[in-house]
């Protein structure tokens, strides 16, 4: 009798990039200068994934991805530790999202 592996099913409708953009200071009706930028592949389900594989928990991810951003998107979760990432490309967009970080000694 063969055991077959038991996975954790994650459904991701909205990925995004992650873009952590760390700051000096932040002014209103300022220019912003970024001191360093981390880029990830996002979204709280593939975030959801992440963690669980991470935790040794095989993961079945599946979502949707599109454009550029999407094409980035699929690379950077290479590095994950997901084990089974399976996207499928529409026609569009993959969004961003922006944080800003002041603390200096975080990078």
């Amino acid at each position: 009798m063969k055991i077959q592996k038991k996975y954790f099913l994650t459904v991701c409708l909205n990925p995004c990039l992650d873009v952590n953009c760390y700051v000096d200071n932040l002014k209103i009706d300022d220019i912003i200068r970024i001191k360093q930028k981390k880029i990830n592949a996002g979204g709280k389900t593939f975030n959801t994934a992440k963690f669980l594989s991470n935790c040794g928990v095989n993961v079945l991810a599946i979502g949707i991805i599109a454009g550029n951003n999407g094409r980035r998107f699929s690379n950077l979760l290479k590095n994950s530790k997901i084990s089974h990432p399976m996207l499928l490309e529409l026609p569009g967009e993959t969004r961003e999202n922006y944080n800003f970080f002041l603390k200096m000694d975080r990078y």
